[in-house]
């Protein structure tokens, strides 16, 4: 019995929940290392960014027709940012370098590694599913 989804909506909501828990992880990572771990700068962005992650992940899971649009662009957008903040040397109070995190550094790069691709699955998914569907979608009633 094969139950790998095969319709593209099925597999966006497989990422969905994927990027769901990739960003459960990464948040009990920075909850781990302390709130005093990362500039006052980034805690606003991070947590903006974790509201978009919140909305674009019910949206696709529920299956709402906005989800793909918000996948196609939040997950880029979010992937762009996560890696620019965690995986390129320090360049502003935006920045936390994963190589600079003292304890379970492990941790942290499984946890910044897993939602950027999760983040950049999500947007690619999102992305097919308009394209098959068609904008429209996004605004024609179901």
């Amino acid at each position: 019995m094969n139950d790998v989804p095969t319709d593209l909506g099925d597999r966006l909501v497989v990422a969905g929940w994927l990027f769901g828990l990739a960003s459960a992880f990464h948040v009990a990572d920075h909850l781990r290392r302390g709130q005093g771990s990362i500039t006052e700068t980034l805690y606003v962005l991070g947590n903006a960014a974790l509201v978009l992650q919140v909305v674009t992940v019910v949206l696709v899971v529920v299956r709402h027709q906005l989800g793909p649009l918000f996948a196609a662009i939040a997950g880029p957008s979010l992937a762009v940012g996560f890696a620019a903040a965690h995986w390129l040397p320090e360049w502003s109070a935006m920045s936390d370098p994963i190589w600079e995190v003292d304890t379970l550094r492990w941790m942290s790069v499984a946890a910044s590694g897993s939602e950027i691709v999760a983040a950049a699955a999500i947007g690619v998914l999102g992305t097919l599913v308009l394209r098959s569907r068609g904008l429209e979608s996004v605004v024609a009633p179901r």
